[in-house]
C-alpha cells in the first residue's frame, strides 16, 4: 500500500503567517524590525512561542518586557485559530485522495495544541482523525524511529512504500530516514543539509515543487 504521511507545522501550513501577523499587531508601532526578520531570528523548533519572541528581540539587542511577551502570546493564540491550508496543499491532498493514496499525519507537540491545529486546518476533509498521530498523546516524538514504527503498526504500513513529508531535517527527515522510510524535505526556509547527513529522496522549496514530484511519480 502506497502511503504518504505529513508533518503539520510549516508543512501543511506556513508557521510564519500567524507569527508575523501577531508581530505586526503588537510591535509594528513600537519597533522598526520587520516581522519576518523577527520570525527568522526566533526560529528554533520545539520551544514555546514566548521563548521564540524573546530570543528574536535579543538578537536585535532588545529586551522586551514581560507584559509585551504576554500580549504577543495572546494575539498569537488568536492568529493560530486562523491558520489555513494553502491552495497548493489542498491540491496535494486532493491529488492523494483521487489516486487512492493512504494519507496520514505525524506531528510533534502538546496534544491540545496540535489537535486544535488539525481542527483549524479542516484536515478531516482529507485525513480522518484516526490517521493522525500526535507525539503528546504517545510519549514518543520525532526523530525517534519509534513514532514511525508506531505509525507502521497502527496503520498497517510497509516502510518501503511509505513516504514522509516534513519541513525540518533534524526531526522529520532524519527520523524518517532512520526508520527506513522514503522522505521529501519541504524546505521552505532554504536550510542547509547538515554536514555528513543522508540526503532525503527529494527536496523542494514549496507546494508547487511538491505537487510536481507527486504528480510525476503517481499520476498514472
Amino acid at each position: 500500500m502506497l502511503a504518504i504521511l505529513f508533518d503539520v507545522d510549516d508543512t501543511l501550513y506556513d508557521v510564519s503567517i500567524p507569527f508575523c501577523s501577531a508581530c505586526e499587531k503588537v510591535f509594528k508601532e513600537r519597533y522598526s524590525i520587520p516581522s519576518m526578520d523577527l520570525f527568522l531570528a526566533g526560529r528554533i523548533h520545539d520551544i514555546p512561542v514566548i521563548e521564540r519572541i524573546r530570543k528574536a528581540f535579543r538578537k536585535f539587542g532588545i529586551q522586551i518586557t514581560e507584559s509585551e511577551v504576554m500580549e504577543f502570546h495572546e494575539v498569537y493564540r488568536i492568529e493560530q485559530t486562523k491558520i489555513t491550508l494553502t491552495e497548493g496543499m489542498k491540491n496535494i491532498l486532493e491529488f492523494c485522495r483521487q489516486k487512492g493514496i493512504f494519507t496520514g499525519v505525524i506531528t510533534n507537540g502538546f496534544s491540545r495544541a496540535q489537535w486544535n491545529k488539525v481542527k483549524n486546518l479542516h484536515l478531516e476533509a482529507w485525513i480522518p482523525d484516526s490517521r493522525i498521530i500526535v507525539s503528546g498523546d504517545e510519549g514518543v516524538r520525532k526523530p525517534d524511529p519509534g513514532i514511525f514504527k508506531l505509525a507502521e503498526q497502527r496503520f498497517g504500513l510497509d516502510r518501503k512504500d511509505t513516504w514522509f513529508i516534513g519541513d525540518t531535517y533534524a526531526t522529520d527527515i532524519s527520523g524518517a530516514i532512520n526508520a527506513g522510510w522514503n522522505s521529501i524535505w519541504l524546505n521552505r526556509r532554504q536550510d542547509i543539509l547538515p554536514d555528513g547527513k543522508v540526503s532525503p529522496d527529494y527536496t523542494v522549496s514549496d507546494e508547487k515543487g511538491l505537487f510536481n514530484i507527486l504528480h510525476s511519480k503517481w499520476s498514472d
